[in-house]
């Protein structure tokens, strides 16, 4: 499956830097980075940055989540590599805007990109979740997502959940 990716409700597609305004627009919740203070325009036109060179180097990193009936970007869902305890490892991580929580997209969304990432030849891939994170551990739960262990990373405890894409 390559991208854009075409799911019941949603498109998930690579980011362009017309995306800027709907991204920095969710960041700006406080409730979307729940764990860490919202993300200012700059931080976020960094992320965005940052992902548009990963799509170069790594050949994945976050991706856009976009309502197929509305056209309007909702959240960021894809898979990051990232240092985890010493390991370079596929982070999957999804993001979405608070107005549309609770409407399965993560989960439609992840789901996409977990066939995605296994066309592209990652047999595994890990999310990193806050213990309190009860939204995104159900998420994880509904893909099929374990708790291999707790880590270190940024600074605080998360659980490394992990799928086989086999």
């Amino acid at each position: 499956m390559t991208l854009p990716l075409h799911t019941e409700r949603l498109v998930v597609r690579e980011f362009t830097a017309a995306d800027l305004d709907e991204l920095a627009a969710i960041y700006a919740d406080p409730k979307v980075l729940s764990w860490e203070p919202a993300f200012t325009r700059e931080q976020t036109q960094a992320m965005l940055e940052q992902s548009l060179s990963r799509y170069r180097e790594d050949g994945i990193a976050e991706y856009a989540v976009v309502l197929r009936a509305s056209e309007a970007l909702i959240g960021v869902c894809g898979p990051v590599y990232r240092d985890i305890e010493g390991e370079r490892l596929p982070e999957l991580g999804w993001d979405l805007a608070s107005a549309e929580w609770g409407h399965g997209y993560a989960t439609e969304a992840a789901r996409g990109v977990l066939t995605h990432a296994a066309g592209l030849g990652l047999r595994r891939l890990y999310s990193l979740i806050v213990p309190e994170n009860e939204r995104s551990r159900g998420v994880a739960r509904r893909l099929g997502m374990t708790v291999q262990r707790q880590v270190v990373w940024a600074d605080r405890p998360h659980d490394l959940w992990t799928i086989e894409l086999v």
